[in-house]
């Protein structure tokens, strides 16, 4: 049961900053989060329907639809400031 992904023009404009090395990896990483998204980490407060990845230094802030089967990739955090 793998979702769509759906990327952000935002979450597009930041992907494409990274080296080829850092992109293969997140491309890897989302292929595995698609099949099950619910099982990563919620952030809290404002931002509690949102979900985040860990890749090195980079957060990956992505959301999910159960009923539409959508992952929706909203943007890269350099760091951990989001």
């Amino acid at each position: 049961m793998n979702y769509k992904i759906l990327p952000t023009k935002e979450f597009e404009k930041d992907f494409k900053k990274l080296d080829s090395e850092f992109q293969s990896r997140i491309k890897n990483k989302i292929k595995k989060v698609a099949e099950n998204p619910e099982r990563y980490k919620h952030l809290r407060l404002d931002l509690k329907k949102f979900c985040r990845l860990r890749i090195g230094n980079l957060r990956i802030i992505f959301r999910y639809d159960s009923e539409k089967q959508e992952l929706y990739l909203e943007k890269i955090v350099f760091g951990h400031k989001y």
